[in-house]
């Protein structure tokens, strides 16, 4: 009995579903119309710019720039650059830089500080210090780099 049941469900269920009408996917004409006025008309709609009267505030230069490394995509992707801890992409900026495009050939990063607006480029590896206008090397710290060699034993 249950088989029987089970087989005039799958038979006829089918039928008894498609019936039934999908519908639009906006459920009033007066919506419709308008998607089609808009579709014809070709009109492009750009929200109105709300000016703000608050005075912006100005960006703090940082105490340093430093590049700890990126990484350059050949899929056509963003590549990612981080600085001061941070990930960036590459065309976009965090509240202290601004990070532009990776050339492919070199391996310097250009970099912009956005409180002066000063251009930088960079290598991983390297810190830039606004206070005196200069680039050094990161010198990365190794665990347990005090002695020497051959001091084994010795107390």
């Amino acid at each position: 009995m249950k088989l029987l049941i089970t087989l005039l469900l799958v038979m006829f269920g089918n039928q008894l579903l498609a019936d039934e009408p999908i519908g639009r996917l906006f459920s009033t004409p007066n919506d419709r119309a308008n998607l089609d006025f808009l579709r014809h008309s070709k009109k492009v709609i750009v929200p109105q710019k709300v000016e703000s009267t608050a005075p912006q505030p100005q960006a703090a230069l940082p105490n340093s720039v430093e590049l700890q490394g990126y990484v350059k995509r050949t899929d056509g992707k963003k590549g990612t650059v981080w600085v001061n801890d941070q990930a960036v992409q590459e065309g976009t900026s965090n509240h202290e830089v601004a990070v532009g495009q990776i050339p492919s050939q070199q391996n310097r990063v250009p970099i912009q500080i956005n409180a002066s607006g000063k251009v930088l480029s960079l290598k991983a590896g390297q810190t830039y210090d606004p206070e005196t206008n200069r680039v050094r090397e990161m010198r990365p710290s190794v665990q347990g780099d005090h002695g020497r060699i051959g001091d084994e034993g010795q107390p």
